[in-house]
């Protein structure tokens, strides 16, 4: 058998047997169990204050010309984050690796660069000084050379002039 339970009303609470079987003979009425309610007990009335009205605080009105120049800016900004660099979209995902992986390497053969023709700019500067000197130097040399092969052939020609005279007298002597 199996209970069923309807309720029609809060008050009204039935109880009815369903069977498998034949329903049988009806026989003398059952009283129905009514539900008992509590008294209900009388609200206590409380005073409460009278409350005044707060007067709520409106917001100090903005200039137009503000509040346009904050709507720009914000539509700025969503613009500018909406239009990203190709790096800065794949900056979280899996490519985004190797790329870095580059772009390290990159600023730091960047900056070996740097380094490197700083290095060389010192020294080719150290190298104008010496070959300034030595140019100087070699100047000096080149002037006293030109100066002892000067006097050699004023001593050459003297010589020869001497030579020259000698047999002058002698072809003299001689005719």
């Amino acid at each position: 058998m199996i209970d069923k339970v309807e309720a029609k009303d809060v008050k009204d609470v039935e109880v009815k047997k369903a069977s498998a079987e034949k329903p049988v003979a009806k026989s003398a009425p059952v009283k129905k169990p009514v539900a008992r309610k509590t008294p209900a007990k009388k609200p206590v009335a409380r005073k409460t204050p009278a409350k005044k009205p707060v007067a709520k605080k409106m917001p100090a009105k903005k200039p137009a010309i503000k509040k346009a120049q904050e709507d720009f800016e914000k539509v700025e900004k969503v613009i500018v984050e909406k239009t990203k660099t190709v790096v800065e979209k794949l900056e979280d995902s899996v490519v985004a690796v190797p790329f870095k992986a580059i772009n390290k390497t990159f600023l730091a053969s960047v900056g070996l660069f740097m380094f490197v023709q700083k290095e060389v700019d010192k020294k080719v500067g150290e190298f104008d000084k010496k070959f300034n000197k030595y140019a100087k130097d070699g100047e000096k040399v080149v002037d006293q050379w030109e100066h002892k092969a000067e006097d050699f052939r004023k001593d050459v020609e003297k010589k020869v002039d001497e030579a020259r005279d000698r047999v002058r007298d002698t072809f003299k002597k001689a005719a």
